[in-house]
């Protein structure tokens, strides 16, 4: 069925009567939009289709056919077995019982059946508010399918792929990934863009309603449009097709001729490189949260963690983690929207902790420390080769870096001995035997604190102040929990003697002077503070806090922090905008919490770390719910 010398190849959509053909159209309109394709002519074609299968719509791009065909009811399978290249199923939510069956079936054939179905896409939208949710169907299709996405639901669906002015951005945006899914063993996306291109967005401006474009020197007639001039008029194709992978000859014969006769672009890259960085989109192995879908965009190699959770750390549109050996991980930055590979910066020997983004030089950037070593990268986003680390070396043992500091901090509490980045190196200061270090600031001097409620500052020379009390909120108060640091605010719990409870923010970058304070209900033990990773506002118990200036929100009586990202927060049951400014139900409760992002990328993606059974974590960037 699959030849390797192809020119053209046919996508067989199977659905429920006018579902079909609306995804037929709907595919060949982003075809026509993302890839270049001309359409040659649509509408039925019968007899050069095949018992079974009706062609929809027949499209071109250079020397290259791409033909698009619904599957009439009852199925033939096996005219839909011998015709098809790729299998697409379109279902409303409501129907996944038989759109899995279908899939089930085609399974059933083994063979070139059971390679369609391995290789289908299902697409799904949710035509009545009553129905299920995609993220609550789309695990039905596990092991069904190689993908499975989530569209709008159009009511009046578009018929004609050349009127596409009044399609909805969200609609054009969804198949335009769908057609990537689709489209993905044909040709690689940099390929595409060296082949000859045709300037359509005249039809995508609309013409009469219901009719052509417009007609115009030079155009087709109406009922037809062929992208290179010198196939206007021509007939479509008749001969018997071939079909499998477009072959590196015919696109190589498409560029040839696209040299005399069409402007073209050449994009970077080599079209059969290796590309190693992501996955295939797919399906992610944990339910998601409420507005992500289980289909990924993208997904990262493994992460490598070692015994440690897995990190990642998100910013300027980059998420940043360890792959590799974890005995001597690399550094790697990928971009957010779609998972490119931005750099990888080899560490050189396993971690002592994981990687933190802290503020340098008013920039984000990524500390690690190995056995030995101290490694600070800037510069995230660049695009022109890894940034080289700036790295300090250091002789002292079991150093780990200090958690939130907002200066570099590395600590020993055994051997009471911290090293602090000050002045373009690692400056050695003494810790107090009563206390812990909690931060650096901006003068080199490491502040510990003590259960009693005392703090100690350590300079140069192994000078360690005597201890202090921190400022108590009222009188009578007693030191509770130091809760953490967020930014440059020290957050501690104090009580009094009728169970009031206080929370205090102290600023690190002035000698623990009180920045504000504030009481709070119940009690707030270290599990109930949740702090963002840009350190700006926390969740305590069931208020938000502003750490800067200690404005609180109450957040709900049921709220327990799952996740706090830095502009919203999860419960199990409640979403929270960026420091508690609102809170709203989920339609769902949250099941899994790690369905629950651990960043959101400008495009609206949900980076999750989760892993299938028995395999490394990854990340995977689930696309958002178009219904929620």
């Amino acid at each position: 069925m699959h030849q390797d010398q192809s020119d053209e190849r046919t996508v067989v959509v199977i659905g429920e009567g006018p579902l079909a053909a609306a995804a037929a159209s709907m595919l060949a309109a982003a075809a026509i939009r993302r890839e270049g394709y001309s359409l040659l002519s649509r509408g039925p074609e019968q007899p050069t289709a095949g018992p079974g299968v009706t062609v929809a719509h027949r499209l071109a791009r250079g020397a290259r056919s791409l033909v698009i065909a619904t599957a009439s009811h009852p199925l033939h399978w096996a005219a839909v077995v011998d015709r098809a290249d790729q299998v697409v199923v379109a279902a409303i939510t409501a129907d996944v019982d038989s759109a899995a069956a279908k899939l089930r079936a085609l399974h059933g054939w083994g063979g070139p059946g059971a390679a369609l179905a391995a290789g289908a896409v299902v697409v799904l939208s949710r035509a009545d508010a009553g129905h299920p949710a995609p993220s609550e169907v789309t695990a039905r299709f596990v092991g069904l399918a190689r993908a499975t996405l989530v569209v709008p639901h159009d009511p009046t669906p578009l018929a004609d792929p050349l009127q596409q002015a009044a399609l909805p951005q969200a609609s054009r945006l969804a198949w335009d990934g769908v057609m990537q899914v689709v489209g993905e063993d044909e040709v690689p996306e940099d390929e595409m863009d060296t082949q000859p291109r045709i300037d359509v967005r005249d039809l995508f401006a609309g013409g009469p309603a219901g009719g052509g474009p417009a007609a115009g020197p030079g155009t087709a007639p109406a009922g037809t449009w062929a992208g290179p001039p010198s196939t206007w008029g021509a007939p479509a194709p008749t001969s018997s097709p071939r079909r499998g992978r477009w072959a590196l000859l015919a696109a190589a014969v498409a560029v040839v001729v696209a040299l005399g006769v069409t402007p073209f672009v050449l994009a970077g890259g080599v079209p059969w490189g290796d590309d190693s960085t992501t996955s295939t989109p797919g399906l992610s192995p944990v339910g998601p949260v409420h507005g992500w879908t289980s289909q990924t965009a993208w997904t990262s190699p493994p992460i490598a963690s070692g015994d440690q959770a897995p990190t990642v750390l998100f910013a300027e549109g980059t998420a940043i983690t360890t792959t590799g050996d974890p005995a001597s991980p690399d550094i790697t930055a990928l971009r957010g929207s779609d998972g490119t590979e931005i750099w990888s910066s080899p560490v050189g020997a396993a971690l002592t902790g994981p990687p933190q983004l802290i503020t340098w030089k008013d920039e984000p950037a990524v500390i690690a420390a190995t056995a030995n070593d101290l490694l600070l990268w800037t510069d995230l986003d660049a695009t022109g080769g890894a940034p080289t680390p700036q790295t300090w070396s250091f002789t002292e043992a079991d150093l780990v870096l200090v958690a939130g500091s907002p200066v570099p901090l590395l600590a020993n509490e055994d051997t009471l001995t911290a090293l602090v980045l000050h002045d373009g190196d690692l400056r050695k200061r003494t810790l107090p035997s009563s206390g812990r270090p909690v931060a650096a600031d901006e003068e080199g001097r490491v502040l510990s604190v003590g259960s009693a409620g005392h703090w100690w500052s350590s300079g140069d020379g192994g000078d360690v102040t005597t201890g202090t009390l921190l400022t108590p909120p009222a009188y009578g108060s007693l030191p509770g929990t130091v809760l953490g640091v967020g930014g440059t605010t020290l957050v501690v719990n104090w009580t009094r003697s009728n169970q009031t409870t206080h929370l205090v923010g102290y600023d690190v970058s002035d000698q623990m002077s009180v920045a504000w304070k504030m009481t709070v209900p119940g009690r707030v033990a270290q599990e109930d503070f949740s702090i963002s990773p840009d350190g700006s506002w926390a969740t305590a118990g069931t208020e938000a806090i502003d750490l800067a200036s200690g404005k609180k929100s109450q957040l709900g009586q049921d709220w327990s922090t799952i996740r706090i990202l830095d502009d919203r927060a999860w419960s199990r049951s409640s979403l929270a905008t960026r420091k508690g400014a609102s809170t709203e139900p989920l339609p769902t409760p949250v099941v899994d919490p790690d369905g629950v992002p651990v960043a959101v990328t400008g495009k609206g993606l949900g980076l999750i770390v989760a892993s299938e059974s028995g395999a490394p974590a990854r990340i995977y960037a689930l696309r958002p719910d178009p219904d929620a």
